[in-house]
């Protein structure tokens, strides 16, 4: 069974407050789905009031998703991975190491 994973600062941590079914639609309606994700990064992730704005990457393999957020803050910026997967190390290594494009989708968010 899939869970959903948040993975900041270099922990990973079960978000429990989301279910894989909800995550893995949100990610099948593209950026316009994703654009949904982003408050639950900022205030339950982050815990910051304000962006200036967010690039995403998404990704979606055989049974495993994934969303690459960076946040671009007032004087900072951070990165948070959101994973639907039963196995998130093998989910992030498969990113980072797909050839194929056709996986991936780019998202651009401005405030």
């Amino acid at each position: 069974m899939s869970l959903v994973w948040v993975y900041h600062g270099n922990e990973y941590r079960r978000a429990s407050d989301l279910s894989p079914s909800q995550v893995m639609l949100m990610i099948d309606s593209g950026c316009d789905g994703v654009r949904q994700l982003i408050n639950y990064v900022i205030n339950n992730v982050l815990s910051v009031g304000s962006y200036r704005s967010v690039s995403a990457r998404i990704y979606r393999g055989n049974d495993e998703y994934l969303v690459h957020f960076l946040i671009n803050l007032a004087g900072s910026s951070e990165e948070v991975i959101i994973l639907v997967s039963r196995n998130p190390a093998d989910t992030l290594f498969n990113y980072y190491t797909s050839a194929s494009s056709e996986n991936i989708i780019e998202c651009k968010y401005g405030v």
